[in-house]
């Protein structure tokens, strides 16, 4: 159980990690990977461990539930035979087998919360550096607009230089 619990844990921060990666596909085949196709790549990635969790939570359940059905056979069968040992033992097979099952089910539920929750966390990062990403454009853009009106200005000063001297 609580390999199962350090599993949905690392799977988080593989997902949170997977932001700052790049991801080994560009989607659009530009040669660049925009933000969108990171977030997309996050969000596979997380599916991934996600389901891997999962699959290792259903088997977890399932081995704890073959457990107490287990136990309550042995438990009928020491009673059908009246073997007071074998039901008292039966008994506190089945006790630490629902012990067992509750443990599984808690940590079942922390599993989902946790992976949850580095979901939640790997797509506001990738929201977040989308965020700068464009801001970042943005201000590039500016920029670039500004040095062109620059030179622009530049040029037609220059023009207006030689068109003087050429009227002088």
């Amino acid at each position: 159980m609580k390999k199962l619990a350090l599993l949905a844990v690392v799977a988080g921060a593989l997902s949170f990690a997977s932001c700052n990666n790049n991801p080994s596909k560009d989607r659009n085949a530009d040669g660049e990977v925009s933000a969108g196709e990171q977030l997309d790549h996050t969000l596979e990635e997380v599916d991934a461990h996600a389901d891997h969790a999962h699959a290792e939570m259903d088997k977890e359940i399932a081995e704890a539930k073959a457990r107490v059905a287990q136990a309550e056979a042995d438990l009928e069968a020491a009673v059908k035979k009246g073997d007071k040992e074998a039901e008292r033992a039966a008994k506190e097979s089945l006790d630490d087998a629902n012990t067992a099952w509750d443990k599984v089910k808690a940590a079942a539920r922390k599993a989902g919360h946790a992976v949850e929750e580095g979901t939640e966390k790997a797509v506001d990062a990738t929201g977040r550096a989308a965020r700068a990403t464009g801001n970042a454009i943005d201000r590039a853009i500016d920029k670039t607009a500004d040095k062109a009106n620059q030179v622009a200005e530049d040029a037609e000063r220059k023009a207006e230089n030689v068109k003087e001297s050429l009227k002088n």
